[in-house]
């Protein structure tokens, strides 16, 4: 088994385990529709595109090794905490009484690193 593919289905893990994460931090006590379609938005804008558009421009300029780990990192963080203030601009600051943008956005540091080194993997192995 090749390492891109231990990192698609490392991806794949991190996936499962970022929508089950982001739906029980929050959940309301009864099941509620509204909030599982926030939780797909917050995902597919913080958990997919990151990780899709850093393989993407990987396997596009077919960079290797320490440039591809950077470029990886880079574009998944940026990616990750632009999609958390997309969010916060579209869904949290029209109800008012919204935290800063900032302390939403720093939320996707981390996430988007992770995804970010996933995907350079996943493209150069």
């Amino acid at each position: 088994m090749t390492l891109s593919r231990v990192a698609l289905m490392g991806y794949g893990v991190f996936l499962a385990f970022y929508t089950w994460y982001k739906y029980s931090v929050a959940a309301p006590p009864e099941f509620s529709v509204g909030y599982v379609q926030s939780v797909i938005i917050l995902v597919l804008m913080t958990g997919v595109t990151p990780f899709v558009v850093a393989y993407a421009l990987l396997k596009a300029v077919k960079l290797k090794r320490l440039p591809a780990s950077i470029v990886g990192l880079a574009v998944g963080l940026i990616f990750c905490v632009a999609g958390y203030a997309a969010f916060w601009w579209f869904f949290i600051a029209p109800n008012g009484s919204a935290p800063a943008v900032y302390d939403v956005a720093v939320r996707g540091v981390g996430w988007g690193l992770l995804q970010g080194g996933l995907a350079a993997i996943a493209a150069n192995h």
